[in-house]
Parts: structure tokens; C-alpha cells; sequence
């Protein structure tokens, strides 16, 4: 059934008292549904406290009991959005995105900016979902104005929503959740659903629709001197554009935030996140957590989101595939030692057998250097050989240390080659001799003659 019939629901439901949001108008993804579903709608009795301010204040006085109510009221909510979105598009339909990336910052520390880089980052090309998009009406616009915050049981569920109308088969981001201790819980909650249906599913033929789900939370930081600057400056930019285009006719006003004029209203925001990040920091024991110190240039905080979001295989695999290969070493973490070990190698050689490192010494300089000199130009040498010293692998082993040790990339492969000698005219055998053929590849640094005559003209 198309999510559009529930949207046209959207004006009596707010004539009946509940907040609901405006959706994002992004192309709804084809899904086939296996079974029919009548979508499930929020009562209006149980949406009537959907909106509840959530300040500073009244977060630094909560006690321990109170911290357990809401865990139990965060379960109780997540599991009634949940059921809902079960009823409306089917359990078996429920086909989320593998790859999760949850972004949260302070206010002005430049989500908007670095969006991008980090879906470029991760390859991801569903359009980010933000809470606050999501979140348009008159009224959430008016309480999100005042500083205050919309029910988590209606943001889950929305967010839901939203996550089902994407492309299942790349990651998502999603801008400005979790916010609050229940939002936060209900988190948790949702990768324990996405792994409960991926064991549900495994031994089946839509094994591959449901993924071991990754939940990665990255939150940018900056102090709240900063984000008061940043926010007065971008609202002075905006009423400066906007009264440049009302005087000339010209271009497209630009809105203008209430928060982005007001210093009341502005640290009020701030005091907001900071309640809400010891939330978030419950989190860092669950899942990869990055916080990205946002204070400095934009290229700089790219740099730092770039490395901090580089592949990492022991987030990204399955367990099983994962420790099926991670004894290998990592093509990074290779030549940490090798240059020592090395060196070892090359010093037990001259103890141990003297007279076998002075002959591949003496091989190199006869049969080696001249080819190295000879395309000293190109930077590469490729040497055909049949001789007889390089059917040892020992001795090969010697030749390529000394090389490398002095700054040649080497590269040694052999192969036979079987050369007809004689031929029985009677019985037709045909007599082989086999052939060794070696072939040392070297590479070394290019000489460039073209950028010296530059220099020097």
C-alpha cells in the first residue's frame, strides 16, 4: 500500500491535536509486498502529550529513578511505533539500509556543511534524513523556536517511516537523532530489531534483504562561544542578503532563523545539547563513536571526518567473514617491521654463509646493475634469464634483500619451458629438455630529463 495514503491523512490528524510532520519530498523507492497491510495511525488519545518541552533544567534534575522510567517508557514507545510500522508495510517487508550513520552536533558546529563529505566518504547515495525536515509544522516550528522538543514517540516514528522510503541497498545518514535519553534507548533498541530479523531471515531466501546492521555515530563538536558566533553571523548574513533582495527585485530571500538573532534563545540550544550528550555518550560503548572537533577551517574538519570514516572491514563484515580472513596482515600494517627485518636477514646472511652473500653480490653487479642503468630513464627493468644460480630460491631470496635494501622494488617469478630435442620416427615420443626461465622485475624511481631542461631554460 502507498505511504502517500497515509500522508492524506496529515490535515485531520492535526485538527484532531497531533504534531505531525511534513515529509521530505524525496522519490519514494518501488517496494513488493508480499502481503497486504492497513497502515496503523496514532490515537489521538495517546498523541495528545506528543508535545512536551524537554529543558536544560529539568534534564540536570532527573534522579536515577527517574533515568529507569525512562528506559521502561522508551521500550514501551519504541515498541508501539514499531508495531505500527510492522502493520503497515509487513514484517517481512521491513528492508532497512545496511549501513547507519547517526550525525549529531551543536548547534552551528556545521552539519549542513560537512554532509556531504561524509556521504562521499561512505558511498552513500540516499538523500540524508533530517529530523528537523522532518519536523515542519506551524506548531513543532514554533516549539523548536522556543527551545523546546517534539515527543520522541512521534520522531521514531517518523524516522521509520523515512528509513523505509529509501534505497535499502546503500546507507543512510541521518541528521539530528538520537537527541534525548529515550531517543537514545530506542537506538538501541532498533539494531536489536535489525538483528532479530536478520536471524529470523538467514536460513531463507531473503537472507541478503536483511544485513547485519552497522550503526556508526559521529558528533561535532565546537565550544558554545563559537556556536553563538557562528549563528549570529550566519543570521546577519541571511538578513543582509534578504534586504539586498527585497531593495534590487533580484534573487531568492533566504530564510531566516529565529534562533540565529536571538543570544537568549541561541544558548538555551546549547545548554539543550549539552543535557543531551551524556546520552549520546552511552552510546560510544555499543557503537563506533567519532567526535570531530568542528572548530577549525572546513577543510580542516573534512580531513578529520575523512580519516575518521576511512573503511574499517572489523565494523563492516559479518563476523564469520571477518574471522575467516583477519589473519591475514593488512596491506597497511605489512612493512611496519619489514624494514628491520630486513636488515636481521642481510647481517645473518654475511655471519652464516659469507661466500653466498659475496656471489649474489657479484651476480647483481654483473647481470643486474647493467639492466637497472640501461633504463635508468623508465624507472623499470624486466631481466630474462635461464641462469642456473636463480634455480635456488635461496639464492633469489639473497638477491632480492640486497636489492631492497637499496631502495629497489623487486619482484621474482620463474617458470619451465619445454624445448623439443629429438623426435622417435617410429614410436612418434617426442623428446623434451626443460627450461628454467627467470625473471627478475625492478622498479626504482624515474629520472626526469624533461622537468631538469625546464629548470635550467
Amino acid at each position: 500500500m502507498s505511504f502517500q495514503r497515509l500522508i492524506r491523512h496529515v490535515p485531520s490528524l492535526v485538527a484532531s491535536g497531533l504534531v505531525l510532520a511534513r515529509w521530505s519530498h524525496r522519490p519514494l523507492v518501488k517496494r513488493l509486498y508480499t502481503t497486504k497491510s492497513t497502515p496503523r495511525f496514532i490515537s489521538v488519545q495517546s498523541s495528545r502529550a506528543a508535545v512536551s518541552s524537554q529543558g536544560a533544567s529539568s534534564h540536570d534534575s532527573s534522579t536515577q529513578d527517574s533515568r529507569a522510567s525512562e528506559i521502561k517508557d522508551a521500550k514501551l514507545i519504541f515498541n508501539q511505533a514499531w508495531k505500527h510500522i510492522e502493520d503497515h508495510y509487513g514484517r517481512e517487508n521491513i528492508h532497512l539500509p545496511r549501513e547507519f550513520i547517526f550525525l549529531m552536533g551543536a548547534p552551528g558546529s556545521g552539519k549542513g556543511t560537512h554532509t556531504p563529505s561524509l556521504l562521499r566518504a561512505r558511498g552513500i547515495t540516499n538523500s540524508p534524513i533530517s529530523i528537523s525536515q522532518l519536523l515542519q509544522t506551524p506548531e513543532c516550528k514554533e516549539l523548536i523556536n522556543q527551545g523546546q522538543m517534539i515527543s520522541d514517540r512521534y520522531v521514531i516514528e517518523l524516522l521509520l517511516h523515512a528509513l523505509l522510503n529509501c534505497d535499502p541497498t546503500v546507507g543512510i545518514l541521518v541528521d539530528g537523532f538520537p537527541r534525548t535519553d529515550v531517543q537514545v534507548e530506542a537506538l538501541k533498541m532498533l539494531h536489536e530489531k535489525m538483528t532479530e530479523l536478520r536471524s529470523e531471515f538467514y536460513n531463507t531466501d531473503r537472507r541478503d534483504q536483511f544485513p547485519r546492521p552497522v550503526f556508526r555515530i559521529a558528533v561535532l563538536y565546537v565550544d558554545e562561544e563559537i556556536s553563538l558566533q557562528r549563528q549570529l553571523a550566519r543570521g546577519k548574513m541571511i538578513r543582509e542578503h534578504n534586504a539586498q533582495i527585497k531593495k534590487t527585485g533580484q534573487g531568492e530571500l533566504w530564510e531566516e532563523r529565529v534562533t540565529d538573532n536571538d543570544e537568549t534563545v541561541i544558548r538555551e540550544r546549547y545548554s539543550i545539547f549539552k543535557a543531551h550528550y551524556g546520552s549520546l555518550l552511552k552510546l560510544s560503548k555499543m557503537f563506533p563513536f567519532h567526535l570531530i572537533n568542528a572548530t577549525g577551517s572546513i577543510k580542516e574538519v573534512l580531513d578529520i571526518i575523512m580519516k575518521e570514516f576511512e573503511y574499517q572491514s572489523s565494523l563492516e563484515l559479518d563476523s564469520d567473514t571477518y574471522d575467516a580472513i583477519s589473519h591475514i596482515p593488512l596491506a597497511s600494517k605489512i612493512g611496519i617491521h619489514a624494514r628491520l627485518d630486513l636488515i636481521s636477514r642481510l647481517e645473518h646472511y654475511q655471519d652464516t654463509e659469507p661466500s653466498t652473500m659475496k656471489q649474489a653480490i657479484e651476480y647483481i653487479d654483473e647481470h643486474v646493475t647493467p639492466h637497472i642503468v640501461r633504463h635508468s630513464i623508465s624507472g623499470h627493468a624486466m631481466i630474462r634469464t635461464e641462469n642456473q644460480l636463480l634455480d635456488d630460491s635461496h639464492f633469489v631470496n639473497i638477491v632480492m634483500d640486497v636489492l631492497s635494501e637499496r631502495g629497489y622494488h623487486v619482484s621474482f617469478d620463474s617458470r619451465e619451458r619445454y624445448v623439443p630435442t629429438a623426435v622417435d620416427l617410429k614410436t612418434g615420443k617426442i623428446n623434451l629438455e626443460t627450461h628454467h626461465i627467470h625473471v627478475l622485475t625492478i622498479d626504482f624511481p624515474k629520472h626526469y630529463i624533461r622537468a631538469l631542461e625546464q629548470k635550467f631554460s
